[in-house]
């Protein structure tokens, strides 16, 4: 699972958490850019090894989503329901190490804990959420539709206004 404490440390660092702001940080970090949306000046979609990431929203402010982790929903397995708890299981197992991995990473003396729901209204399956400075760092297990992923993402979006969200595409 890829490390994204030091992307993670300088998007909670910028004064404005916005499209082009979030793609520098990206790219300085070694991500490539991948698909641009036609009326944006950044690329949204970003991928390191088996990582991507995605700029969401019109912004500013954005929320720049992380997935480290995924497992496939395959169609053709008969009975998606027989197993889909195995993958909630599988994915909710790897969170524990990605908490760990983000509270002794670049962040690790930023991270504070909140009473508040840091959610933002989405629904996670399992999750662990902090308050850095003005922004919100988010470790969670989703899993959007039937035809993507469970995932393990992680979220940085500013804490104060709703970044909009693209719908969970998948790409």
């Amino acid at each position: 699972m890829i490390d994204v404490s030091v992307e993670l440390n300088r998007l909670s660092d910028l004064d404005e958490l916005s499209g082009p702001a979030a793609a520098a940080v990206l790219r300085a970090e070694g991500w490539s850019g991948g698909r641009r949306h036609p009326v944006k000046e950044w690329a949204t979609t970003w991928q390191r090894g088996d990582a991507w990431a995605w700029i969401q929203g019109d912004g500013p402010p954005v929320q720049v989503e992380f997935t480290v982790w995924h497992q496939d929903v395959e169609d053709e397995w008969p009975g998606p329901d027989t197993y889909i708890d195995d993958l909630y299981d599988a994915a909710s197992a790897e969170l524990p190490r990605l908490v760990a991995q983000l509270e002794s990473g670049h962040l690790e003396t930023r991270l504070r804990t909140s009473d508040e729901d840091l959610t933002n209204g989405a629904d996670y399956i399992e999750h662990a959420a902090w308050r850095v400075g003005d922004k919100v760092v988010l470790a969670g297990v989703k899993h959007d539709d039937v035809e993507v992923p469970v995932q393990l993402v992680v979220v940085v979006r500013d804490h104060a206004v709703d970044a909009e969200d693209d719908g969970g595409e998948w790409l």
